[in-house]
């Protein structure tokens, strides 16, 4: 089985991730990879995850701002991680040899070829900065304007009678206690992505129990989902929490019980969710919109600014991506692929070692 999620994404303070709960974890070996576009980090564990996947669970990482490419993998079973340590997520190893290796892929590329190319190269490096900057720009503006939708809801929700549904919500979902606390993890099932605010549905597949909340306005069904986590978690389950990164707020959005095959699930301005198998539940009805009439006018502006600011930075990232794509041509043409294959069979080799140790 393997589920999948983001390594992380943009936030107003930059980039974003919490897989520090495998990287910082001294049980799991993490292999670091190094080298610039087009230097085959996403193909080697794409490779990797496939051919461990038969014996064991892979949690395989995508980029938000390519989900076509992989950032990271964890290999429960032979507790390994292998991760792209190049920008916006670098990373360095805190214990190089005893839990962390670097592998340097930038050892295998022609470097005549590469200096042949150098002003186009810088050119299109540079265009590739440029847009990633702009998309983050739009994000940081689309955040806002969520946030302002949130808190304006904020002010006009019946809390108590959230707090009650929510209560009677979870009475139904845990008839039994465990023995001790369960724990909370972040795991990013949604992101803005160069397709628009994406999420990685296949993850729900094994979700037995699935439950939408249809809200336009963010709070409600933050709320309930921080309830509802919150039972969970005092009943013994573990759960993951997914958060909308681009608020600075940093509400939730997705709530994952795996152990219950429960999935809580926000459809929201952003994510725009539909699920014919999902338990569909009405957050409007927490909203005194009678109150909220003098306000209506501003969250219709804002839901009008979300779309559009959806659409403009999702076409910054897909204008990037495919600047990005040229310099990938430049390292790609200069990579000695055999020698790549080789790494990639030694790092299988020594996962499998360290793993009969």
């Amino acid at each position: 089985m393997s589920e999948k999620f983001f390594l992380g994404g943009v936030t107003p303070n930059g980039f974003s991730t919490h897989l520090n709960e495998y990287t910082d974890n001294k049980k799991f070996f993490v292999y670091i990879l190094k080298g610039g576009a087009g230097t085959g980090k996403s193909s080697l564990m794409k490779k990797i995850a496939d051919d461990f996947e038969r014996t064991e669970n892979v949690t395989r990482y995508y980029c938000s701002s390519d989900p076509d490419s992989l950032d990271a993998i964890v290999l429960h079973s032979s507790k390994a991680v292998i991760i792209d340590g190049t920008a916006p997520h670098v990373f360095d190893p805190q214990f190089p040899g005893a839990c962390q290796k670097i592998v340097d892929l930038g050892r295998y590329w022609n470097d005549a070829m590469l200096r042949a190319n150098k002003d186009k190269i810088i050119e299109v490096t540079e265009l590739n900065k440029s847009l990633l900057s702009a998309a983050a720009i739009y994000s940081t503006a689309l955040g806002k304007i969520c946030t302002d939708t949130l808190s304006c809801a904020r002010e006009f929700t019946n809390e108590p009678k959230l707090e009650a549904f929510a209560q009677r919500f979870c009475k139904k979902l845990f008839t039994k206690k465990h023995g001790s606390r369960g724990n909370k993890s972040i795991k990013q099932l949604s992101v803005m992505t160069r397709y628009g605010y994406m999420t990685l549905t296949e993850t729900l597949e094994d979700y037995l129990d699935l439950y939408l909340l249809d809200d336009s306005c963010f709070f409600a069904s933050d709320k309930f989902i921080d309830l509802v986590a919150d039972q969970a978690i005092k009943h013994g389950f573990d759960i993951a929490v997914s958060p909308c990164l681009l608020s600075e707020h940093h509400f939730s959005e997705h709530l994952l019980i795996k152990e219950l095959g429960i999935a809580v699930l926000s459809s929201d301005p952003l994510t725009k969710l539909e699920n014919k198998n999902a338990s569909k539940i009405n957050m409007s009805r927490f909203y005194d919109r009678q109150n909220m009439q003098p306000h209506k006018k501003r969250l219709k502006t804002n839901a009008a600014l979300i779309s559009q600011l959806s659409a403009v930075s999702s076409e910054m990232l897909d204008s990037a991506k495919l600047v990005h794509d040229e310099i990938e041509s430049y390292y790609i043409g200069s990579m000695d692929l055999a020698a790549l294959d080789r790494v990639c069979s030694n790092i299988k080799a020594d996962i499998i070692s360290n793993k009969n140790r």
